[in-house]
């Protein structure tokens, strides 16, 4: 096996990148989600699409600094990258509302 070969057939607790990230894909829980998709990215660190699905688990978990994180590293990777600008925007706007709240919240 050449150089390249086992350069894509790495693996992290014997699966690929493309295994781990089909589990995260089928996966429920986004804690787990999260855990498969920094197993994808520990392999494939350059793959918008695993750091972009990643910050949408963070969202669910309303751990929007986490997810906007996520969204500008996939941004970095892939500047012309719709979907993570687009959810990027989404969870800032989720974070000022989550800080507006408490800060309603502690005025009380």
């Amino acid at each position: 096996m050449g150089f390249l070969d086992k350069l894509l057939k790495k693996k992290i607790e014997g699966k690929t990148a493309e295994e781990w990230y089909r589990l995260a894909v089928g996966e429920t829980d986004p804690e787990k989600k999260i855990e498969y998709f920094d197993k994808v990215i520990e392999l494939k660190p350059d793959f918008a699409g695993a750091w972009n699905l990643k910050g949408l688990e963070y969202v669910v978990l309303k751990r929007y600094e986490d997810a906007i994180a996520c969204f500008d590293k996939a941004l970095e990777i892939r500047p012309s990258y719709p979907e993570a600008r687009y959810n990027k925007e989404d969870a800032q706007t989720e974070l000022r509302k989550s800080e507006e709240e408490m800060e309603k919240e502690s005025e009380a």
